[in-house]
Parts: structure tokens; C-alpha cells; sequence
């Protein structure tokens, strides 16, 4: 309430003297209210801006700093929209107080194939490389192993990592050392054939190899030590060089000897496979290493053409014709010589 200190509301003289304009005071109570409602207000101000706090948030690797009145990191994501999945992680946990200063990162979940040692597995991981989600599963590496993607590569997305374990192993081989052969010309021995004068044996050698694995797989073989244990022995081989034979007071020229395995056979009831009645002279060959028509001599059996063939007769192997059953069984198996005449 306004006080005035003269009750007459106007400046003139009375009595003649001068009279004072009024003018307005404030009781004293008044004041004590002001300053109260001032002091209220600042504490209030004072406590709005202590609540407000600074700090980082990271969602998906991306970083914002903003200010917040939430209490908790669950209120200030509530407050930014931010929805957790179920597999999802919070670091400092939902339910922990909002400090000032404080990073609050979100740790999406994605999911990941893991390859290795023969085994895969898929889960969710809220790792955010694949080191990460490595040791996760407890995966531990060796100072060679290869995996991919690079282990520093972060995980955004569903994720395929394999692991390839790399060993390397030294082996010991024993190798045979082909012998070599010596060979003799021999003008007394028919073109074709051979004799054997001194058998060659192998040598052998020990060879170190480093030897290279990915997984269960040799990826690379590298010689890295040679040791002969034996040596080779060298073989000796006659070789016939010459193209004429004598049988039956003939002198037979040949352009080259066999030593084949003959067998006999006798009459079928069918002609022989080039269309001619079987008889004797007619022997049976492998057209493919004596053609239909050839002129031969058989040691032992003496001159024949050959015209026909069978199943079990295959490569230095002949039939020769019988006239008897009982002649063919005497013949029996041979092994001779036979001349393939010019």
C-alpha cells in the first residue's frame, strides 16, 4: 500500500509557506518479498543448468554431442529416439546415472559366419571387428594363420569370416634313383632282340622337403635338402643289330625279331578273322602290333602269315594253327623267337 507523507494533493503555500509534493515509499516487507522471489528464482536457475548435462552419444560408429536433463543413459536414448534391439548392447548400461562428460555408445548386433578348424558357426555379436568377434568365441589365432576379412575390418553387416590355419612341416622322403642302362651291339644277336648281361638296380635318396598347409591342404613343396644314400647301379643290355638268320639251310633276312609267347589252337568249325579256312601256316596275332598279311617266322613252328586274331592274344603274344587237338596240347605255352621277314 502507497503512503502519501501530505495529505494535500497539490504544491502551493499554506500559512505561507511552501508545501512538498507527495511521493511514493516502500514498506520495508515489501523488499524481504522481492528479494526472496529473486533469490528462489536464481536457485531454481541455478539448478536447471547443474541438471543439464554434456555428453557424447554413438549410435552405428556415429558420434553427436548433446545436452541433456535425463538422469539415466536409458532416459537420454528414450529422449533421442533411440530403439535397442533385443541382442543389441549399451555401454555404460540403460539403467546407469547420466554423468557429465560421459560417451554412451549403442553396439548394434549383426550377424556373423564363422569358419574354421572344420566348423561353422553363426551367432549375433555386438563386436565391433573381427578380431572382436573372434575372441568372442574364443578363436584363437597362430602367428601364420589368414583370415578374412582382415581382422581390424569392422563388422556392419552380416558377416562371413574365415579363418585358414597355416602349418609348416618338414618331411623326409626316400626317393628311388632310376639306374641307367648301358647298352652293347650285338651283330650276331637278331635286330630286335636283347639280352640282358647286367641287371641295373636303383639308387636311393633321402630328400628334405619344407612342406606348406593351408587347413588340411599342401599348398606348397619346397626341396630344401639332397642326400644320396645308394647309388645306382648301371645295367649292361646286348642289343641284336643283326637282320639274318639261318633255319632249315635258309638264310631268312628279317627287319625285326620278337620274342613273343606262342600258344596253339586247332580247328573251330569257323574261318579265321581275315576270311581264309584255317590251316596250318595261319597264325593268329594283335593286328595292332602285327597287321593282317605279314609273313613271319615262328622258332619251332617255321614260316606263317598272320590272319587271324583272338580275345586273350594281346601284344608280343601269337596262336599258332594245329592240325590236332592233341598236337595243339602238346605245343602247349612257349616263349620263342619270331622274325617278321622283309
Amino acid at each position: 500500500m502507497l503512503k502519501l507523507d501530505s495529505p494535500t494533493p497539490s504544491a502551493g503555500k499554506e500559512n505561507g509557506q511552501p508545501v512538498k509534493r507527495p511521493f511514493l515509499t516502500t514498506p520495508p516487507a515489501a523488499i524481504i518479498v522481492l528479494a526472496i522471489a529473486l533469490l528462489l528464482a536464481g536457485i531454481v536457475f541455478a539448478g536447471f543448468a547443474w541438471a543439464r548435462k554434456t555428453v557424447t552419444l554413438s549410435v552405428d560408429g556415429k558420434e553427436t554431442e548433446l545436452k541433456s536433463m535425463a538422469s539415466t543413459v536409458g532416459e537420454l536414448l528414450k529422449e533421442n529416439d533411440i530403439v535397442i534391439g533385443s541382442r543389441d548392447k549399451v555401454i555404460p548400461a540403460a539403467g546407469e546415472k547420466l554423468i557429465e562428460g560421459v560417451r554412451v555408445v549403442v553396439l548394434r548386433s549383426h550377424h556373423v559366419t564363422v569358419n574354421a578348424d572344420g566348423k561353422v558357426v553363426e551367432y549375433d555379436t555386438t563386436a565391433v571387428t573381427v578380431e572382436e568377434a573372434l575372441k568372442e568365441k574364443e578363436i584363437s589365432l597362430g602367428e601364420k594363420d589368414m583370415v578374412t576379412p582382415e581382422l581390424t575390418q569392422e563388422i556392419t553387416e552380416a558377416t562371413k569370416i574365415k579363418v585358414t590355419r597355416v602349418r609348416t612341416t618338414e618331411e623326409l622322403t626316400n626317393v628311388s634313383i632310376p639306374y641307367a642302362v648301358q647298352r652293347e651291339t650285338n651283330p650276331q644277336m637278331a635286330r630286335g632282340i636283347t639280352r640282358v648281361l647286367k641287371k641295373g638296380v636303383n639308387g636311393t635318396e633321402l630328400q628334405r622337403w619344407r612342406v606348406t598347409y593351408h587347413d588340411s591342404q599342401v599348398v606348397e613343396r619346397k626341396l630344401i635338402e639332397r642326400k644320396t644314400v645308394t647309388g645306382p647301379v648301371i645295367g649292361i643290355v646286348q642289343v641284336g643289330s643283326g637282320q639274318t638268320v639261318s633255319r632249315g639251310g635258309m638264310d631268312l633276312r628279317f627287319s625285326r625279331a620278337m620274342e613273343v609267347v606262342a600258344t596253339a589252337y586247332t580247328y573251330t568249325g569257323r574261318n579265321t578273322a581275315s576270311g581264309k579256312a584255317p590251316r596250318y601256316g595261319l597264325v593268329a596275332v594283335d593286328p595292332s602290333v602285327i597287321p593282317f598279311g605279314t609273313k613271319l617266322y615262328i622258332d619251332g613252328y617255321g614260316q606263317a602269315v598272320a590272319a587271324d586274331k583272338g580275345r586273350a592274344i594281346k601284344g608280343n603274344r601269337v596262336d599258332v594253327f594245329l592240325e590236332s587237338e592233341s598236337n595243339a596240347r602238346r605245343w602247349g605255352v612257349r616263349r620263342v623267337n619270331m622274325y617278321i621277314l622283309e
